[in-house]
């Protein structure tokens, strides 16, 4: 008999006590030793339990002497570290959500979130302050059976504005849970803190790990394009064994450690690692096995922001066979979870048959703050629930589940795209395109980035008046009121862009005209030091002992490097890279192809130097 791709959670469950509840019976503890634990450290410091309950307490108490109550929402502009912890706990003592902001992203960006928002109090590393003209008259909905707000992200929005996920946290509890049980962590473990906090996988980072009494540790710098011997060397200092990473640089990790490239790269603490936010490929996980992070339990996680971080994972120990699949399964439900996997008319498809993946149960956002008809489309009733006002999100993925359980994922049903495990929806890109000054039309779409890992690079095609601006000053302008992974790092202008039989702008189209010139736009190695047969280039000396001549040679081997990732012919010394395209995965790969030619170039000299002639100048001898 043909099963139905309906799936429960394997064990009932109960409610779980909130987060601040159980961090504040750990520092209150009457043994010491629970109390003294660490639970957050960086390469100089550690707080213990009771010293972040008391830091919580008073941070607390400056945000209630500003007006901020259970309900309301504080801004969060701190780079990740203890301080932005202390916020985040402070917040929840007084029953307000936190709204954790991208570091990197503009201020005006940062401002239209505040004020979208209504935010009554902001944190920043001047300390908190109240928002004049930002808070909304009404607080925001308080959820089922006098449920707390514990947070908002803000996710890309397909009307061109950004949707603010509102979070419970009842069900951020029941998620702490689940996935506490699902990587089975202990007072033990230390997770490191990698993921951006106005990304949700920082929340899920932080609080399951707290909520049992583990350690959180914190990068001592804000670059996030680290490469393997950086990564291997952080982990070890921090004791970390618990790892989480985005797909597309655990990918790009693990193809530059593989074979001579790993040898003496160290990652034995590390017993679990993490990964999700875009697709992976069971290719991807032989070259996990094959290097250094081969040891470790395999977790693919995947979950939309309105499902509460992950709701699904697939766990592979390393002494299990890899899938057969092409994709690597992104498995069953995480916690108290309900997984449907529906036709159009939303009746369940059978085992085999593809179908759109509905998630239920009670770990779900609240919805979209202040936006009830958004919020009543995508949240809808559950009518296979056996419980009164039962939800459900429809999470637009197309997924097919086999017969033994787990799910695989196999793409959109829409115009959104995950980029380096960001969500984007290309009308987004569109309208933020067609916003700028002498843009006529546009159309995004997402790009194989040709470097053979699975990789994603958004892309856009565009139309200008008569001397309007190049693809250059487009970019630039996006730079300063968007955050990076809105900005298309390949740009064409084109007089025309491909339309339908209706007139209407043919992305299909699109993608083919753009994929075909991305295709063409690789460059032809010009540089005397770069190897044409792909064999190391000689090294001469560390760019500091270099004369004149050895400095033009590294010089001209990195911007063909560089070129060739950017795909920019005509890029030059002192162009700006992160102007052109570039980011912390295409830095990664600059650093690693240096690496293969006996030179040492750090992604993080090439993200702050930003032109090719500063790098250059750090670079050194492998």
């Amino acid at each position: 008999m043909t099963s139905i791709s309906i799936i429960r959670p394997a064990v009932p469950t109960t409610a779980s006590p909130r987060v601040a509840d159980r961090i504040a019976a750990r520092a209150g503890h009457p043994d010491p030793a629970v109390r003294e634990r660490v639970a957050l450290r960086t390469a100089d410091t550690a707080v213990t339990y009771a010293e972040l309950a008391e830091r919580a307490r008073k941070s607390a108490a400056e945000l209630s002497s500003l007006g901020v109550g259970a309900g309301d929402v504080v801004g969060l502009r701190l780079p990740s570290g203890p301080g932005a912890i202390v916020a985040m706990l402070a917040c929840w003592h007084l029953g307000a959500a936190f709204l954790p902001m991208d570091a990197a992203a503009p201020d005006a960006y940062r401002d239209r979130l505040l004020s979208r928002s209504g935010a009554r109090a902001v944190v920043d590393a001047g300390g908190p302050r109240a928002l004049v003209g930002t808070a909304s008259p009404a607080r925001p909905a308080i959820g089922p059976s006098g449920d707390r707000p514990a947070y908002v992200i803000y996710t890309s929005g397909s009307t061109g504005t950004p949707k603010g996920v509102l979070v419970g946290q009842d069900a951020f509890a029941e998620h702490a849970t689940g996935i506490g049980d699902l990587l089975e962590l202990r007072d033990t473990d230390t997770v490191l803190q990698f993921a951006g906090l106005g990304f949700d996988v920082a929340q899920e980072e932080i609080w399951p790990t707290l909520a049992v009494g583990g350690t959180v540790a914190f990068l001592d710098t804000p670059d996030r394009a680290l490469s393997p011997a950086d990564l291997a060397r952080r982990v070890r200092d921090l004791g970390v064994t618990v790892l989480q990473l985005p797909t597309a640089y655990w990918r790009l990790v693990c193809a530059q450690m593989q074979g001579p490239d790993g040898a003496g790269l160290s990652f034995e603490g590390v017993r679990t690692v993490v990964i999700g936010g875009e697709a992976a490929v069971t290719k991807d996980v032989r070259a996990h096995r094959d290097g250094p992070l081969g040891h470790s339990t395999l977790v693919n996680g995947y979950g939309p922001t309105e499902t509460v971080v992950t709701c699904t994972a697939f766990v592979l120990r390393a002494d299990e066979p890899v899938p057969a699949t092409t994709g690597l399964p992104i498995g069953g439900p995480v916690g108290a979870r309900r997984l449907y996997v529906l036709d159009p008319d939303g009746r369940p498809c059978a085992d085999g048959g593809p179908g759109e993946l509905w998630v239920g149960g009670s770990p779900l956002a609240h919805g979209y703050l202040d936006d009830p008809t958004r919020t009543a489309e995508r949240f809808r009733p559950d009518p296979f629930a056996a419980v009164a006002d039962a939800r459900m999100y429809r999470t637009g993925d197309q997924v097919v589940r086999h017969a033994e359980g787990a799910l695989e994922f196999l793409g959109r049903l829409d115009n959104q795209v995950k980029v380096r495990g960001y969500r984007i929806e290309l009308d987004d890109v569109d309208r933020h395109l067609t916003a700028t000054a002498g843009v006529t039309a546009a159309a995004a779409v997402a790009l194989d980035d040709g470097m053979g890992t699975g990789g994603r690079v958004l892309a856009a095609a565009l139309s200008v008046t008569a001397g309007g601006p190049t693809a250059e000053q487009i970019r630039a302008d996006l730079l300063g009121r968007l955050p990076s992974h809105l900005v298309p790092g390949l740009i064409r202008v084109h007089d025309v862009l491909p339309l339908t039989g209706s007139g209407k702008i043919d992305r299909r189209a699109v993608a083919a005209l753009l994929a075909q010139e991305f295709a063409a736009s690789v460059p032809r190695a010009t540089a005397s030091g770069a190897a044409r047969d792909g064999s190391a280039a000689p090294a001469a000396a560390s760019s500091a002992d270099a004369g004149p001549a050895e400095q033009a040679e590294q010089l001209a081997l990195l911007l063909d490097l560089v070129r060739a990732q950017l795909r920019i012919s005509a890029f030059g010394p002192d162009d700006d890279f992160l102007a052109q395209g570039g980011d912390s995965l295409a830095a990664l790969r600059v650093s690693g192809a240096m690496r293969e030619r006996g030179w040492r170039l750090r992604p993080s000299d090439l993200l702050t130097a930003r032109d090719a002639r500063s790098a250059a100048a750090r670079v050194v001898r492998c």
